[in-house]
């Protein structure tokens, strides 16, 4: 009975003993296996082959570069492992082994991944040598000045040779690559065109091609300008020349336009101001027909660059019919018509209204339009009302004694009416024939009386309309204000100037023989000048770009060589926020920032088989980081990114990459003098340790129920 129980306790003791040790887990060192990992790839296995002799030979090898694999010993050379570096590749070969260590031996020009082991670290210097790309342009256009990128990396300072040929002719320069350098090899893109690059030094000959292939063709729209046109066609652009709006702009990337706002049907300033401000490009010429003789200056005042320089003003008085028969949609068109001369007139110019029933009124004298003064003027318009007969005399008395005292030198009348005039006709004739002012007279409707205004502004030296529905007065009433505020154009020779711009640059531009007068507005880029007038500006309206020429190409830039050129990188400027996608390509580490400019619905990059979304960063901005080449998507579009991603020479701190890698993961960076040759492998005793408890445990509970039974006394028979 005692012996059993000082066993109980014994193997109870032994119990809590194997457990503490478990708990302690010792550890027995039996012989392991050291892995070298011997990065073959084209910039280290020069290095590691001139190591390989002091390398220890009992261990185990495997080499790697794109692919991985076992060697007999460390002299082995293998040359069929591909021309890159995957590190994965190269851990899970080692895997295979069951190392004890592994010491990876490289010089760190690769992507670092996490090891699934502690690794150690032998840095060896790569070797000299000049790594050449080039990078083609995103989305190239034909007709369009594109650029080649020319990539040039050396992972040590590398002297080097390097030549290009292309469609430009030859480049050659002597550099130091030290790092990554970039240049930039440019030209026309007239038709599919090669580019070849040589880089050549102490290392040998590097080369790399790209081929071009002009992926679309930038769409214009030219309305009046033949010279222009002629122009685009010979730059590449799909030019359809018209003198009417399409249904829908949409299509376009460029409207360019020589034409005044009359010879275009109703609507047009809104529509280009609408395609303006959603990306559009805009493009105005100063044809006879164009720009400030057309009245774009008045009828797009906010979006147009320029403006008339020391234009002289004119004074105008509307003489408007007010009597009854005028009420309802004939004075609501009226008054309409004569808020687009408001509209219209410059801060020089005067304007006036008399109105005319059974009696005159003056609703305001002839007054500058400022800004304040086309307020007012509109204020007092929308106020009229109609009522009473038609009494012509008394008004255009009135209308002659307030023009008398403005100061301009160009002065007009304007006589709207829509019935027979009550008054005898002859002293009306009399006076407009003999005053020295100008009449013009607009017959609404058929119950005009259309015999006498037309006689009264023969007498007047003016001009007739007839409007057959007052739908149509508005457009009389802008033509008749761009008769009287009208500019000036200068003939002769203007010698031209041109301001530091990159769409100026190389070009020697000659004497226009053609200027209109000009100035530039505050949010405008001056790009082009002769003396205090400016010939050529442009500024962004909205997400659009506009700009304005003021001088007729048919006859300033017809013997000019290069026009065509100029003007079409000056269109592709203004097209560009619609058209062909900008790509900016910006190396960050071992990923690169792509940027992308333009129109795009719903982008996303296709790269390493997954979709991602590029972020909006601004209007017509979008951005994405990638770590490989790919596909962008936008709707039925699939454009290849070809960027410049980290190479094989790409330079790093490769010394620094493998301490980083060696210490995250427990390792350390070593010398050639601490390389292992053998390595223990530490043999855990805790399961055994645990094993054994257990085994005690249950010896421990049995004899303890043994115990338990011998004492239990036996029940008395009977």
């Amino acid at each position: 009975m005692v012996r059993s129980v000082s066993g109980i306790h014994l193997l109870r003791a032994l119990v809590l003993l194997g457990l503490l040790l478990a708990f302690l887990d010792p550890r027995l060192s039996l012989p392991g296996r050291v892995v070298y990992l011997l990065d073959f790839s084209p910039s280290a296995r020069e290095s590691v082959f001139a190591l390989a002799e002091n390398l220890p030979r009992g261990a185990s090898y495997v080499a790697f570069a794109e692919r991985a694999a076992p060697i007999a010993s460390p002299t082995a050379r293998r040359l069929d492992l591909g021309e890159g570096t995957d590190l994965r590749a190269a851990f899970q070969e080692a895997l295979k082994l069951r190392p004890s260590r592994v010491v990876l031996v490289s010089d760190g020009l690769l992507d670092p991944v996490p090891p699934p082991f502690p690794l150690d670290a032998l840095y060896v210097p790569p070797r000299p040598y000049v790594d050449l790309r080039l990078v083609p342009p995103l989305y190239p256009l034909l007709g369009e000045t594109v650029a080649v990128g020319v990539v040039l990396e050396a992972p040590r300072p590398t002297e080097a040779l390097l030549r290009v040929e292309g469609p430009a002719g030859p480049l050659e320069k002597r550099l130091l690559v030290e790092g990554r350098r970039v240049l930039t090899y440019t030209f026309p893109l007239v038709e599919s065109a090669e580019v070849r690059a040589v880089a050549e030094g102490p290392w040998g000959r590097s080369e790399a091609g790209v081929r071009l292939n002009p992926a679309d063709r930038a769409r214009a729209l030219v309305l009046g300008d033949p010279a222009l046109a002629r122009y685009l066609e010979a730059q590449g652009f799909a030019v359809e020349e018209s003198l009417q709006l399409p249904p829908s702009l949409e299509q376009l990337d460029l409207v360019a336009v020589g034409v005044g706002v009359l010879d275009l049907p109703q609507g047009a300033p809104e529509a280009l101001r609408d395609y303006l401000r959603q990306g559009g490009g805009l493009l105005f010429t100063a044809t006879p027909k164009g720009l400030f003789f057309g009245g774009w200056d008045r009828a797009l005042p906010e979006d147009l660059p320029l403006k008339p320089l020391g234009r002289k003003g004119a004074a105008l008085v509307l003489v408007l019919d007010v009597s009854g028969s005028m009420e309802g949609e004939k004075l609501a068109m009226a008054v309409t018509g004569a808020l687009e001369l408001v509209r219209s007139a410059a801060p020089e110019d005067y304007l006036g209204v008399v109105l005319f029933s059974s009696a005159p009124r003056i609703l305001f004298p002839p007054r500058p339009m400022t800004e304040q003064g086309k307020r007012e003027a509109e204020s007092l318009l929308l106020s009229l009302r109609a009522g009473g007969g038609t009494v012509l005399g008394g008004a255009f008395q009135e209308a002659l004694r307030l023009l008398q005292e403005v100061p301009v030198e160009r002065k007009a009348i304007l006589v709207l009416s829509d019935g027979i005039i009550f008054d005898p006709p002859e002293p009306i004739l009399t006076l407009a024939e003999t005053s020295g002012v100008e009449v013009s007279t607009l017959a609404l409707g058929a119950d005009a009386d259309a015999s006498f205004l037309e006689e009264l502004a023969r007498r007047g030296g003016g001009r007739f309309y007839q409007a057959a529905t007052a739908g149509e007065l508005p457009r009389l009433f802008l033509r008749e204000g761009q008769e009287i505020f009208q500019g000036e154009g200068l003939e002769g020779r203007f010698p031209a100037e041109a301001l530091p711009h990159p769409l100026t640059q190389g070009f020697a531009f000659p004497s226009l023989r053609v200027l209109l007068p000009a100035r530039a507005e505050p949010w405008a880029e001056v790009l082009l000048q002769s003396e205090e007038r400016v010939v050529l500006a442009l500024g962004e309206r909205g997400e659009g770009r506009v700009a304005a020429l003021a001088t007729d190409l048919s006859r300033s830039w017809r013997d000019w060589e290069e026009a065509a050129p100029f003007l079409g990188g000056l269109a592709r400027y203004l097209a560009g926020t619609r058209q062909a996608l900008a790509l900016h390509a910006y190396p960050q580490g071992e990923e690169v920032r792509v940027v992308v400019l333009g129109r795009l619905e719903a982008p996303l990059a296709l790269a390493g088989g997954k979709e991602i979304p590029l972020l909006p960063t601004g209007p017509l901005s979008h951005e994405v980081f990638l770590r490989e080449e790919g596909v962008l998507l936008d709707g039925k579009r699939r454009l290849p990114l070809a960027l410049p991603l980290p190479g094989e020479w790409s330079p790093r701190d490769g010394e620094a990459v493998l301490r980083a890698l060696a210490e995250g993961s427990g390792g350390r960076l070593l010398s050639l003098g601490e390389l292992p040759e053998r390595a223990s492998a530490p043999l855990s005793l805790r399961p055994y340790l645990l094993a054994l408890a257990l085994l005690l445990f249950l010896l421990e509970r049995l004899l303890e129920a043994r115990a338990h039974g011998a004492t239990t006394p036996r029940p008395l028979g009977g």
